[in-house]
């Protein structure tokens, strides 16, 4: 959805006026708000952004470099590459929008976001109608309004396949058209799948403290093949979580980055849940893959020829927050291990990033494997602003990339490359989906 201006939305100046200051006092609540209280910073972000947009200021003039001059006090030369203030910032802000419309309720006129790939923030109005509706319409209206903007907010979202509009996105780096990740990935032609987490099957595991296997998840009865190692109490909950088909908001934001960026370059990619998957597609189509085997099953094909694995702890049955280095080189560790809880003012996590080969070698498949979102949301960012092509240097050959990635109150800050593998695909046979 397109948010207008608030001034551009009618012709006339009093209810220009109006939205104005409604947006301002929107604005006030929210810096208020438990959400964002505690951040000065993004608090000054925010501020910033609503009055670009608010004084009829063009989105594409709100630039990163410009941000971190105006707002954090950077020197006009300062490398943007280096200093990731303002991306880190403009993520924080995002989650804590959702924080405090989840909150808040669904009352607020605008609601007002900050849109992926985007420094400049967008209101959201409620419809005018001409007559009011009826007591009991009104009141499953305004519930089934609040459920929509949670499950935008928080994008835990039934999935939907067509493709939306592309939006320009300040944070993408343009690749050379035959560079060695993008030219293959998207080409025209030949559809690109781009799959999320699925959450639900996360959650289900840790419920059920064991590995849940493709073959698992492929049972025409999942969820219900699972119940016979539930408790009872659990039951119901399994039975409920494996028919919803939910993703993450890092999934989400980095998906449809992915899918935009995609229609710029000419390709056909479309956004997919992993249970709409055929073993079959991956004879034909492109792939990427934006999870570990946990949230994203289908890479369990690919996992055999891969170096950096994610493992389940043998003593817990857990998820070990580590990726397993199979063949350490000297120096290496056995394990690359998450440290930080994931909202300590500074932690550390860990991202493979996977170029292979489809099935039949007739497409490519890009993997962006993390111990967990965050560290998924930097391997994209790193795909996405350049990075990814510039390590590969031209190099076509199936490639694995370790990531080491530092974050800041949960969100992806800098990544640094720990180990380039070449990466040596075995005979991979329309079997294998279903072993």
């Amino acid at each position: 959805m397109q948010a207008a201006h608030p001034t551009a939305t009618t012709g006339q100046a009093g209810s220009a006026d109006r939205r104005g200051f409604a947006a301002r006092a929107e604005l006030e609540r929210i810096l208020a708000s438990p959400a964002f209280r505690g951040s000065r910073r993004c608090c000054r972000f925010l501020e910033y952004s609503v009055q670009h947009v608010l004084q009829g200021n063009a989105q594409e003039d709100l630039r990163e470099r410009s941000i971190g001059i105006e707002v954090f006090q950077r020197p006009p030369d300062y490398d943007t590459a280096e200093d990731a203030i303002v991306r880190v910032t403009a993520n924080e802000v995002r989650k804590r929008l959702a924080q405090f419309y989840q909150e808040s309720g669904a009352d607020s006129d605008p609601v007002i976001t900050l849109p992926p790939g985007s420094y400049a923030v967008a209101f959201r109005w409620k419809a005018s109608v001409a007559t009011p509706a009826p007591a009991g319409r009104r009141q499953r209206l305004l519930v089934a309004g609040f459920c929509l903007i949670l499950a935008v907010l928080l994008s835990v979202v039934s999935f939907i396949t067509h493709n939306p509009r592309p939006e320009p996105d300040r944070q993408v780096t343009a690749p050379a058209p035959n560079d060695a990740v993008w030219s293959r990935v998207f080409r025209a032609g030949q559809k690109t799948n781009i799959i999320m987490a699925d959450a639900a099957r996360y959650e289900i595991q840790e419920l059920l403290g064991r590995d849940l296997t493709l073959r698992d998840y492929l049972d025409p009865n999942y969820p219900g093949n699972l119940l016979r190692s539930a408790s009872p109490e659990l039951d119901r909950v399994i039975r409920f979580m494996g028919l919803r088909q939910t993703t993450s908001i890092a999934s989400v934001s980095t998906g449809t980055r992915l899918l935009e960026f995609g229609q710029r370059r000419g390709g056909n990619p479309v956004l997919r849940h992993p249970r709409h998957i055929n073993a079959r597609e991956f004879n034909t189509d492109n792939f990427i893959l934006l999870g570990s085997r946990f949230s994203v099953p289908w890479v369990e094909l690919f996992e055999p020829s891969l170096n950096f694995t994610m493992e389940v702890d043998p003593q817990t049955h857990r998820f070990a927050h580590s990726l397993h280095n199979r063949e350490p080189k000297p120096g290496e560790p056995e394990e690359f291990v998450r440290s930080g809880s994931g909202s300590a003012a500074e932690d550390v996590t860990y991202a493979d990033i996977a170029v292979v080969p489809n099935m039949r070698r007739s497409g490519t498949v890009l993997i962006l494997n993390g111990i967990d979102m965050v560290a998924v949301e930097a391997a994209g960012e790193y795909a996405l602003s350049g990075q990814l092509a510039a390590t590969l240097a031209g190099n076509t050959q199936p490639v694995e990339i370790l990531l080491r990635v530092r974050s800041i109150a949960g969100t992806a800050a800098k990544s640094q490359v720990l180990a380039v593998r070449e990466v040596h695909p075995g005979a991979l046979t329309e079997a294998a989906a279903i072993r």
